[in-house]
């Protein structure tokens, strides 16, 4: 990476955050530290679920936070929180009347539906094997007592 020195750092991260590449939300608003050293600004995007339809699964919202030093740019996130979306009456993906939770909080509680989830289909997996086995011996009996019945006539 080329060096930079602090003063080209700021001036190209404030021509960024003037730019057309970076458009604010009506409810987004970009800090500029005293020192224009630091800026914070909202920002946040979709997450969806794995599988092989793409169904978003909730807005992961956080505060972004640049810090310049010389010949240093440092990133980081602050205050992350997650917002559920489900499906409405119409089955379009909306974001749920529920206030936004912590991102730690919804991870934990994504893993304990996703384990139930897991749960259920081990647990029907085996239903099922035990109904096909069943079905298997009372099927080998019907055809063991017609071919008696054969034999007695």
């Amino acid at each position: 990476m080329t060096a930079f020195s602090l003063s080209q750092l700021k001036s190209y991260t404030n021509q960024h955050f003037q730019s057309e590449g970076y458009t604010q939300s009506e409810d987004s608003t970009l800090i500029v530290g005293a020192d224009s050293a630091s800026f914070q600004y909202p920002q946040q995007f979709m997450l969806y679920n794995r599988s092989a339809l793409k169904h978003p699964v909730g807005l992961l919202m956080y505060q972004a936070i640049v810090e310049l030093k010389e010949e240093k740019i440092r990133y980081s996130a602050d205050s992350i929180f997650v917002q559920n979306y489900i499906r409405n009456r119409y089955s379009r993906y909306v974001a749920d009347n529920k206030s936004p939770q912590p991102l730690s909080e919804w991870q934990q509680r994504w893993r304990d539906k996703q384990q139930d989830r897991l749960n259920q289909q081990i647990e029907k997996s085996f239903e099922e094997q035990l109904q096909q086995l069943i079905d298997a011996i009372q099927q080998q009996k019907i055809e063991q007592v017609n071919v008696t019945n054969l034999e007695d006539w």
